[in-house]
Parts: C-alpha cells; structure tokens; sequence
C-alpha cells in the first residue's frame, strides 16, 4: 500500500530543491529530439506541458509559435516560469485533477511529471488528460522502467526523496 502523502511529499522536496533544479535541468537538449518530433507531429497550436517545473520546454514550445499554458503542483516552479515568461500561462494545478473545459488542447506535454502518479491513480488521471485533449490530439509522456513505486533518494535531493512510479513495457501498454 502506498503512502496517500507520496505526492505532497515529492512537491516538498521540488519546493526546497527548486533553485538547483533549475539551474541542472534548464537545458533543452536532453529532451530536444522528442521535443522537435511532438511539434513535428502535433495537428493545431494549443498545448498543455503538464509538470512544466521552471518553464524550459514551455519556453521552446512558445519560441516554435505554440500556445502553451503550463501547469505544475511547485509553486517555486510556477513563479520560475512566470518569471522566465511573463506572457506565457501558468497555473498551480495537480494533473489528477485538471481544470479545463473539455477538448480544449491539441496536444500533451507531461516530460518527467507523470512518473510521479502513484499507479492507483494513473487510469483516472489519463483519462482526465484524453477528456480535455482535441480528438486526434497528440499526448507525449515518460515514464520509468521497472516493477515498482518508490521514493528514490540522490544526491541532488539533498537527502530528500522523490516518490516515483515504474512501468514494465506491458504494464504501461495497458494502462493506455
């Protein structure tokens, strides 16, 4: 059974790692390629970047001309990326529980976010992604390889955790 806290208790370690995240994670070309292939691939302009931390790949998608609205539950990250782009939209929100009108966007962006979902609640949280998502809308997600949910503890966490779920290639083709 798992903690019902793991969330909260992954927001607080990104709340008080906030400043060295952004300054080891601001760089877009770990995550380029893929970038260039959802933009390459996505039918329309609106995209939702789900667990948009600090603001980069918002900001490379709204310097290819998308309209980009970026959600995040780390309020240290929201205000990092209002500030990085002030024109840009940002909202604290928790994607298990989205606010948005129905088919509102053409495209999902959860790069490293939804890795954080404990699996009891990844069903119902995909299905809140495909409810505000346009049909032949695009979604792009990453997740972990493994069996297990866990918090793992690394260096850069200064002797916090993070909470994160792992998926078998089997697991995660069910689950979508």
């Amino acid at each position: 059974m798992i903690d019902k806290n793991v969330v909260a208790k992954t927001i607080q370690t990104y709340e008080e790692t906030a400043e060295d995240y952004y300054k080891t994670h601001f760089d877009i070309n770990e995550i380029k390629n893929i970038a260039d292939f959802f933009i390459q691939n996505l039918n329309g302009q609106k995209i939702l970047d789900i667990g948009c931390g600090p603001g980069r790949d918002a900001k490379y998608f709204s310097e290819h001309e998308l309209d980009v609205t970026g959600i995040d539950l780390t309020s240290s990250f929201i205000k990092m990326a209002s500030k990085n782009m002030p024109n840009a939209k940002f909202k604290q929100m928790d994607m298990r529980k989205l606010d948005f009108p129905e088919t509102t966007f053409d495209g999902i962006w959860a790069c490293a976010s939804f890795l954080h979902v404990p699996k009891e609640d990844a069903k119902n949280t995909l299905l809140g992604f495909r409810k505000i998502l346009k049909p032949a809308g695009l979604i792009y997600l990453s997740v972990k390889a493994g069996t297990e949910e866990k918090f793992v503890q690394k260096e850069e966490y200064k002797g916090r955790t993070k909470f994160f779920a792992f998926y078998t290639e089997d697991e995660f083709k069910n689950l979508i």
